[in-house]
């Protein structure tokens, strides 16, 4: 069961090798703050059937019941529900599906948690990466913002060349992280994990709020749902 329940893989972020950076900042101690605290009691895990098992994923609320996570978190799946912080689980249907950002937006009937705020963030900014590691409790991770630029990657199905806005992090993110937040001490979200670097261990990925807004606007007008059934298990 805990292999059925370890989270998908990462989609590639960049058509070639990891792009050189500045020296990687080091990762802070502490940042248990109340609004971390805050964040991580609104951070939802994302849970379906198919691509042989059970996928799990993690998610947060954007507003009027809509949960968002990553599209490679739904790909091929079906039963969709989440799970709260608190073990409640509900079920959910998806409204809205990117699979070259690698953004889904999920509506939860029963789910009346509030909206997250959003922030933005630079080199330096001390964070948090909230999520559901290898499918086991919610956990939060330490995290610092290398830096933002535009990566010319895969989309999740490593078929098209597609361009994203993400961060570069520092922080210890695994499968199941996918679809998560990045939050600030505060507790506002800076942007959304999706990947980790191959080839350190350390560095890992998260689309930045702009990226995400057009998708967010979308999935808040879409009231029908998206057979995830018809898109292949993400690669």
């Amino acid at each position: 069961m805990q292999g059925i329940l370890a989270g998908v893989s990462f989609p590639p972020v960049f058509d070639t090798l990891d792009p050189a950076l500045p020296g990687a900042l080091p990762i802070p101690k502490d940042v248990n703050t109340p609004g971390v605290q805050a964040a991580a009691g609104v951070t939802v895990k994302v849970i379906g059937a198919g691509c042989g098992g059970l996928v799990t994923g993690s998610g947060f609320p954007v507003g009027n019941g809509l949960i968002i996570t990553n599209a490679h978190v739904v790909s091929g799946t079906t039963d969709h529900r989440i799970q709260t912080a608190d073990g409640t689980i509900l079920p959910a249907a998806v409204v809205y599906f990117d699979p070259e950002v690698d953004v889904a937006i999920l509506r939860v009937p029963g789910y009346a948690g509030p909206a997250v705020t959003f922030a933005p963030a630079g080199r330096g900014t001390e964070a948090a990466v909230i999520g559901y590691p290898g499918g086991g409790p919610e956990k939060v991770e330490a995290a610092v913002v290398d830096g933002s630029f535009t990566a010319e990657g895969r989309d999740i199905y490593n078929a098209n060349l597609v361009r994203r806005q993400i961060y570069v992090l520092q922080s210890h993110v695994r499968p199941g992280n996918s679809g998560g937040p990045l939050v600030d001490k505060e507790g506002h979200v800076l942007g959304m994990v999706f990947a980790t670097s191959a080839s350190q261990p350390d560095q890992a990925y998260a689309l930045v709020n702009d990226q995400l807004q057009s998708d967010i606007t979308q999935g808040k007008q879409s009231r029908t749902a998206v057979n995830t059934l018809h898109y292949n298990c993400a690669a």
